[in-house]
């Protein structure tokens, strides 16, 4: 996998991550509603899902933009920005 090393210590990625994974409580919420059938418990994982999920898109764009040429594309990015939300960040 081509990772972009400026992509750890970047804020609109580290923005991205943390947005993705408070998006997959969000979905997870949502399921939750679906099976328990409250909608409130439907509605708020919705709203989370949906707010995580353009702050996400929004952040990543942000930091391709500040990435030096050449950029990976987006494919390559999301399949990084997936791996670095389940990967815990080692200790400098």
């Amino acid at each position: 996998m081509d990772e972009h090393t400026e992509l750890r210590t970047n804020r609109h990625w580290r923005t991205a991550v943390w947005a993705l994974r408070i998006g997959y409580l969000g979905l997870a919420a949502v399921v939750a509603g679906l099976i328990s059938r409250a909608p409130w418990v439907l509605a708020v994982g919705v709203i989370v899902w949906l707010t995580a999920a353009a702050v996400t898109l929004t952040s990543v764009f942000r930091a391709r933009g500040e990435l030096p040429e050449p950029r990976p594309d987006f494919w390559p990015m999301r399949w990084m920005l997936l791996h670095d939300t389940v990967r815990s960040r080692r200790a400098a």
